[in-house]
């Protein structure tokens, strides 16, 4: 049972913090179907059963602001994304060749019946922020030998911590390329990572139990000044959390809770105390966001499982949470698809692991999903073609670069959302998405021959905002060469300075490489004591604008932007990416797959249904658990247009209800009888099951259910 004492949820989340900081970074009232009725059974089981209800607050009508009705989604014939003449193939645009741009070219690839797609790309590569280059060096002995500087993302987290399955979509893709056998997981030092204040690395506490883990952690509690305060905050936060939970008090409480607080904010009203907020917080939503806990929204980041849990606290006898209902049925999508073996052989082995990669960090993905990409027929990239303007004319969008123009039937969005409203014509049209802000890091490689330079090693460190003399405004740095997850890298030290972030919004102006390369040295030779003497193999590379940030109102902007978008456009554009929804290579996948199949299938989930069985004709040994017919019959109306922001239209609470988390696969608090695996660790043999692909927590409750 997963601890539901509110000091124990306080650390539980700093450790998840942690744990996602840095790979992230540079790297969501009406009835609804349930998982969890009395009796379990196949057809209970289905979310789908119930989806028509589910879906109703999805197909009603808005009213834009000025009275206009487009938003209305419920008709027949959708003019966003049916084609009306099947004999004319679809024109599809998918602005921006990151990593969300290329998942939602992959499913649309796959998934837009008679489509063309148009991949346009300002730069001359794939891949967005996801980078690298390999360079060559030499040692203190003439030796030569390369080396990866990797200047974005380069590992990922597994899913087994989270309460959303975006994991699967990367899952789905890796079996679509045929790669999920090149995964690495970087684990040996994964545990120990480090904070910078005032003037030295502090560790941070480990979740492995042992005697030195228990002893460090009571030793660096006694002599850190980072620790300062957290004596009473934790006493704090399990008095708001009672409080919160006293029933002749919750009213009160609740509507004394705001319904949008920065990170500071938040973190200070339950705890009565900022240092712990400024001290370690800080540091650690540096690494995910680059951004000030001033200013972020606390239930926009990693700090949202803890936001929620207070504003509309669960009965804490029972090891619940608030999931989406969208992560269930992307489950049952997955489950139900052609690479669902494949996607619970990587999903149920990733549960023993905290981080993913490949040899060469990301590039891999990058270069897998590229080539896929290429050799289909309907796809096309444009590299360096930037768009300079978006215009609805006659139910189309005109797409305008440089040197040319063109007409497409839909467009899906992934560029930096100001940069939509630059382009998007009229001039001025999306207030609000103008109104969004990202931040500009410089990302600095270091390659140091001499391989002893690091006292301890480990993933690397942060640096809080409280940190005094950090005048280059370093964010953190990773060391390198304690993560490697190939064997061909000549040895040494190296690390990745990180730099900018929130200390440099509001610049004109940003160091060259040059100086950015000056000022990763400096930082390392105070910070990490390493001598300026030492030969060392430098680049840099700037990232203007690669993390968009969530401030407060972030909810309410998006809701705004919706229907300023569905206004201008008609329908026709659907956004995507970090900008919109989670900060991450995995979340921007999600963002992908969602823009992607919805433009390819013209309506709502579920994507990937199986047909249902024909009466009579399977016997029990092949019966597909998954396999459950989508409605009675009735089709579900294509939804007029796809902003990609819908879900922003309504509270958030419409579609978050409280899940055992013990009930939900791939996670390391997955109940065992509902793992994929048996006592020995071993892979069940999923043809052979007498429920196919049904976990045995289910298998066994169908079983007793046909004895009854």
């Amino acid at each position: 049972m997963i601890s539901q004492r509110p000091e124990d949820v306080f650390i539980n989340l700093l450790r998840s913090i942690y744990n996602n900081t840095q790979h992230s970074g540079l790297q969501l009232a009406a009835r609804r179907p349930t998982l969890f009725s009395n009796r379990l059974s196949a057809r209970h089981l289905s979310t789908l059963s119930g989806l028509r209800s589910w879906l109703r607050p999805l197909i009603e009508c808005r009213t834009l602001p000025g009275g206009s009705d487009v938003a209305c989604k419920g008709q027949k014939q959708s003019y966003a994304t049916t084609h009306t003449d099947k004999t004319k193939p679809r024109e599809i645009a998918i602005l921006g060749a990151g990593i969300t741009g290329l998942t939602a070219a992959h499913y649309l690839a796959r998934h837009a019946e008679n489509a063309n797609i148009t991949i346009y790309e300002a730069s001359s590569t794939p891949g967005g922020w996801i980078k690298a280059n390999r360079v060559e060096v030499e040692d203190d002995l003439g030796q030569k030998g390369h080396i990866l500087f990797q200047n974005g993302p380069r590992m990922l987290r597994s899913g087994r911590d989270s309460y959303k399955y975006d994991d699967l979509v990367l899952y789905d893709v890796l079996a679509s390329l045929n790669m999920g056998d090149k995964i690495r997981h970087p684990k040996a030092v994964s545990d120990h990572r480090y904070l910078y204040y005032p003037d030295h690395l502090v560790k941070l506490p480990s979740a492995t139990l042992s005697v030195e883990n228990i002893s460090g952690i009571v030793q660096s509690y006694l002599t850190e000044p980072i620790w300062s305060g957290l004596t009473k905050t934790l006493y704090n936060v399990c008095v708001s959390y009672n409080k919160t939970l006293d029933p002749s008090l919750a009213g009160i409480v609740n509507n004394e809770i705001p319904d949008d607080e920065s990170v500071m904010q938040f973190l200070t009203r339950i705890s009565k105390d900022d240092r712990i907020a400024k001290n370690v917080v800080s540091g650690m939503l540096h690494g995910i966001y680059g951004g000030d806990i001033n200013k972020l929204s606390a239930k926009h980041t990693i700090l949202d499982r803890l936001w929620y849990r207070y504003k509309k606290p669960l009965d804490g006898r029972l090891p619940l949470a608030l999931v989406n209902m969208k992560e269930w049925l992307l489950l049952y999508d997955m489950l139900s698809g052609i690479n669902r073996y494949k996607i619970i052989e990587l999903a149920e082995s990733a549960v023993d692991w905290k981080l993913l990669a490949f040899e060469d960090g990301l590039i891999s993905l990058v270069k897998g999903l590229e080539e896929d990409l290429k050799m289909r027929r309907n796809v096309t990239f444009k590299f360096n073609t930037p768009v300079t303007s978006l215009k609805h004319e006659n139910d189309q969008i005109l797409v305008t670069t440089p040197n040319t123009k063109k007409l497409y039937d839909h467009v899906i969005c992934t560029l930096f959302s100001k940069k939509l409203a630059e382009i998007a014509e009229p001039r001025n049209s999306l207030p609000s998405l103008a109104e969004t802000h990202a931040v500009t890091i410089m990302v600095v490689n270091l390659w140091y021959p001499n391989p002893t330079l690091l006292g301890e090693g480990g993933f690397g460190y942060l640096i809080p905002s409280s940190t005094p003399n950090n005048d280059e405004g370093a964010l953190g740095v990773l060391f390198d060469s304690d993560l490697r997850t190939g064997d061909g890298e000549m040895p040494g030290t190296k690390l990745t300075v990180m730099l900018g972030g929130h200390h440099w919004d509001g610049w004109e102006h940003f160091p060259s490489e040059e100086l950015g390369i000056s000022m990763a040295k400096e930082v390392v030779r105070r910070q990490l004591g390493i001598s300026e003497k030492e030969k060392v193999f430098a680049g840099a590379r700037l990232c203007r604008d690669c993390l968009p940030q969530h401030f407060v109102g972030h909810r309410a902007r998006m809701r705004d932007a919706h229907y300023e978008i569905m206004s201008v456009f008609q329908g026709h554009l659907t956004v995507a990416g970090p900008s919109y929804t989670t900060i991450g290579v995995i979340p921007a996948m999600r963002a992908g797959f969602d823009a992607g199949m919805r433009v390819a299938r013209g309506h709502a989930q579920p994507w990937f249904r199986t047909p249902p069985r024909p009466p009579n004709s399977q016997t029990q040994q092949d019966y597909d658990f998954w396999a459950e017919p989508v409605s009675s019959g009735e089709e579900i109306p294509d939804i007029i247009g796809a902003s990609g922001l819908e879900q922003f239209t309504e509270t958030e609470w419409t579609h978050l209800q409280p899940s055992a988390v013990t009930l939900m696969l791939f996670r390391k608090f997955s109940s065992k009888i509902n793992r994929f695996t048996d006592e020995d660790g071993k892979f069940v043999d999923v043809d052979r099951r007498i429920y196919r692909n049904a976990p045995l927590r289910y298998k066994r409750a169908q079983i007793l259910e046909r004895k009854a």
